[in-house]
């Protein structure tokens, strides 16, 4: 298959409680233990935010009559009031918040390098700014957040993210950088 029609078959939806452990091995794969999140955290924020949790699913019928989707990226967020990513929006959810912060942008390690995470963001900022623009939500969401190490800014400068400069945030042994993208 080539790279178009992969992305093209990729299926996004919101992470189900089901695909919650699923989705926290490929969190194990993607981040050093001391950055990783617990498994606990990952549950509750599929629980407190849900629309905010989006995979990326394959359609594997390798083995059977009937395709399988496979969870093979995520892109896990909350909400925050603050205009950046913060200390205290890494471990709360402000469910009136205005800032989505993404905590982390993960792909399976089998199929990473094929422009999967540029993808994920794009479906994401996407749909963000889709239910901004819904009347009834009165301008839900203004900006996204993250910080990522500097190796990553690339990737997020392709999806629309601006570099805002190096972070406060100590978490782990590298430095991070606040990013955000104004919808």
């Amino acid at each position: 298959m080539d790279h178009n029609s992969f992305i093209n078959s990729l299926t996004f939806k919101n992470v189900n409680e089901s695909d919650v452990e699923r989705a926290f091995q490929l969190e194990i794969e993607g981040f050093p233990p001391e950055e990783a999140f617990t498994i606990e955290r990952y549950r509750y924020i599929q629980s407190a935010a849900p629309t905010l949790f989006l995979g990326a699913y394959f359609s594997d019928s390798s083995s059977t009559s009937f395709s399988k989707l496979i969870l093979i990226g995520t892109i896990m967020s909350t909400l925050a009031d603050a205009p950046k990513f913060t200390k205290e929006s890494m471990s709360n959810h402000n469910h009136f918040g205005k800032t989505v912060c993404i905590h982390t942008v993960c792909v399976d390690k089998q199929y990473r390098g094929r422009g999967i995470a540029l993808c994920m963001l794009k479906e994401y900022i996407k749909r963000l700014k889709n239910e901004s623009q819904n009347k009834d939500m009165n301008g839900k969401y203004e900006r996204v957040a993250l910080i990522c190490h500097e190796h990553l800014i690339p990737l997020y400068q392709k999806a629309g993210f601006t570099l805002m400069g190096e972070s406060e945030i100590i978490y782990g042994n590298e430095k991070w950088f606040d990013l955000v993208l104004e919808l």
